[in-house]
């Protein structure tokens, strides 16, 4: 019995003391993998501060600058087309591990999935993780996503009416009054030309002392359309939020914050919201469309004195807008339907006016019997960063 007992603890020693010689191999290889998902994880944030630092300041060391259509470098950097990337101990100094990263426009790299396409604010960033090296690697870890930056919005036009109106609709833009409609300020964006004070993809009317400032680059549109207005304009894409932008632009908002996002119908506001991103949805929360139901048309009416408080950022409506009142607005307004400005005062808005007249084609008015000292006035930066309060990236 004794000699069974030894024979079955002589075992167990045995095995524990296998278990122990694995178990620093294990805990080691579990250490390395986690290593190496770290250094993917690194690769997909140095592609993320890669395309930001490169729109804020394109003149930084290792960034990645697209240009106004989102194309990025051609060729890429090395940093940025599958070359490792070493990374070391803060500490000790000696090499950890390292990544390999692409980024990528699909289809068209090797990297994109097949059948798989990016939208035009969409890059396709794979990133993988070593450790400790790439050529004798004992932990690999692959990291692969989609990064959706806000789409940049390239206004050509101080005030841009149209580009989503029905078929057989015209849009039909109105500027009466003492309206002012600068487009020749300088707050140009880089590959962005302004080509009007205002654009229409259908008509524009002037009446009264309406003032049109083109900028330098101008071609007038033929008889009638009016000095500094063009007429029978195809935006670019670059100016339209799609669907999908809208949702992006939908789930920003509600990440945001109370104050940020709003669906209950028709909003009418007296003082200024909160800086940066407000979105207007519709009460159903869906798209707008031409068949949408009356209760999903809303509108957001903007009165009262702001004139001690400008506001700065993106308004972006899936509806109308209509301003009455003394404001002053830093950045973009957006709206999917219909925008009638009538701001009384000093005010003043500084960035762009863009309706899509997706429903109807009621026209966009710039009424300046109402309007008094308010003008318009076109900033390409203004827009892109709204005012100071947005990042797009």
């Amino acid at each position: 019995m004794a000699m069974i007992v030894m024979a079955i603890l002589t075992s167990l020693m045995i095995a524990f003391a296998i278990l122990a010689t694995s178990e620093s191999q294990i805990a080691g290889n579990q250490m390395a993998s986690a290593q190496a998902r770290a250094m993917a994880e690194s690769g997909v944030e140095r592609a993320l501060w890669a395309m930001t630092t490169g729109e804020s300041n394109p003149g930084a060391n290792g960034v990645l600058v697209l240009d106004a259509t989102y194309n990025l470098p051609n060729p890429m950097p090395a940093a940025y087309a599958g070359s490792f990337v070493a990374l070391n101990d803060p500490v000790q100094g000696s090499q950890i591990g390292g990544f390999k990263l692409n980024v990528a426009t699909c289809p068209g790299d090797p990297i994109c999935p097949a059948g798989f396409v990016t939208q035009i604010n969409e890059k396709f960033v794979q990133a993988v993780g070593y450790v400790p090296d790439a050529t004798n690697p004992i932990a690999i870890k692959k990291i692969t996503t989609v990064v959706t930056r806000l789409k940049w919005i390239s206004p050509i036009c101080a005030l841009c009416a149209g580009g989503e109106n029905p078929p057989d609709t015209t849009t039909n833009v109105q500027i009466s009054g003492n309206a002012t409609i600068n487009a020749n300020t300088g707050q140009n964006c880089p590959g962005v030309t302004p080509q009007a004070a205002v654009s229409s993809n259908g008509t524009a009317v002037t009446g009264g002392s309406a003032t049109l400032i083109p900028p330098s680059e101008y071609a007038q549109s033929p008889f009638p359309c009016p000095s500094g207005a063009n007429c029978n304009v195809t935006f670019p894409n670059t100016m339209t939020l799609t669907d999908s932008d809208m949702a992006t632009l939908k789930a920003l908002a509600k990440a945001s914050g109370p104050g940020h996002y709003f669906n209950d119908g028709d909003q009418h506001w007296t003082s200024p919201p909160l800086n940066g991103l407000i979105f207007v949805d519709t009460p159903s929360g869906n798209p707008l469309t031409v068949n949408s139901p009356d209760s999903d048309k809303i509108e957001v009416q903007i009165s009262g004195n702001w004139q001690s408080s400008i506001w700065s950022g993106w308004l972006v409506i899936a509806g109308s807008v209509r301003i009455d009142g003394n404001v002053s607005m830093k950045g973009l307004i957006y709206a999917q339907n219909d925008a009638t400005l009538h701001a009384t005062g000093t005010g003043s808005i500084q960035g762009a006016v863009i309706s899509t007249n997706r429903v109807d084609s009621v026209s966009t008015t710039v009424d300046s019997v109402d309007i008094g000292n308010a003008p318009i006035s076109y900033n390409c930066p203004f827009v892109r960063n709204g005012g100071g309060n947005l990042s797009q990236g």
